[in-house]
């Protein structure tokens, strides 16, 4: 019965450490101070404008 006992609470355990990080892990590139940025330079004598994602 304890043998039991102790195999139920070791998968539960398990069970929980394993689906824990699979929930969490869409939440970890989330930025909030993000904007866009223009940004123009030459090349070759031509302007080329460039939009680049800044996040701090």
């Amino acid at each position: 019965m304890k043998s039991l006992l102790l195999s139920s609470v070791i998968a539960l355990a398990s069970v929980v450490a394993v689906s824990a990080p699979s929930q969490a892990a869409p939440f970890h590139r989330h930025h909030h101070d993000c904007f866009v940025k223009t940004v123009k330079h030459k090349v070759h004598g031509h302007w080329v404008v460039r939009k680049e994602r800044v996040c701090r």
